[in-house]
């Protein structure tokens, strides 16, 4: 082996190693420009040139959904709150009324050829997607009904520390509510004639003479039939073609 070869591997692994140090330079480089950028877009309070604070838009994003809404609980929730102020010296309440809303998706973007059952014989479309979910809960603050604060002093920091604590309790208040047995009994009915008549109306417009059937994941019993699933929904809107 010549002389030069060891001083060429070793300027090879120098140069590995370099460049090694210099991908984890640019990493950490990155991720801390992110995490400033994200504690700057969320705590930075943002002004206009002559330092006045202003209304904006700070940061907004458009992402595509594949979720299909598929009901929605509309309400009135009452919240209340407590703090004990300067170790019990200065207790405060709050309560407030304030109206909500509550979503419900269903993942359409999980459902693949797994998903359907065809029946030929009785031209029958099963639909099995994922089950419904609550999402998108918001208590509207801003248009309370009833906002009332209760102690002989209520520090402004005591009153933030209200609000906080209100505002998750109302929270929670529709979530459970959302969640309760009979609005996801609702929600699913509804979620079944949304899904049918999604998959129903290319059917009837290919002239397929079928019927869909929406039963959501661990619903029901297809072992007394015999169902295809080789299929694909173009396959079975091609035999009305």
């Amino acid at each position: 082996m010549s002389a030069e070869s060891p001083r060429r591997a070793a300027g090879l692994m120098s140069a590995l190693a370099g460049a090694i140090v210099l991908a984890v330079v640019v990493a950490l480089g990155v991720g801390g420009y992110l995490a400033y950028q994200r504690y700057t877009t969320r705590y930075t309070v943002e002004r206009e040139s002559d330092g006045l604070v202003v209304s904006k838009v700070v940061d907004a994003r458009l992402a595509g959904a594949t979720d299909l809404r598929v009901s929605r609980l509309t309400g009135t929730v009452q919240a209340t709150a407590s703090d004990s102020g300067w170790g019990g010296i200065l207790p405060s309440g709050l309560v407030f009324k304030a109206p909500f809303e509550a979503d419900y998706f269903v993942d359409l973007a999980k459902l693949d050829r797994g998903h359907f059952f065809w029946n030929a014989k009785t031209k029958t479309l099963i639909v099995t997607p994922p089950d419904v979910r609550v999402d998108s809960v918001n208590v509207d603050e801003g248009r309370a009904t009833v906002d009332q604060a209760t102690g002989l002093i209520v520090t402004r920091g005591a009153m933030a520390r209200l609000r906080q604590r209100a505002s998750s309790r109302a929270a929670q208040v529709v979530q459970g509510e959302a969640a309760s047995a009979k609005n996801m009994v609702r929600a699913r009915e509804n979620a079944r004639r949304e899904i049918a008549d999604l998959y129903q109306r290319p059917l009837s417009t290919a002239g397929v003479d079928a019927h869909v059937v929406v039963q959501f994941e661990g619903e029901g019993s297809r072992n007394t039939e015999q169902w295809d699933r080789s299929r694909s929904i173009e396959e079975i809107l091609a035999e009305g073609r």
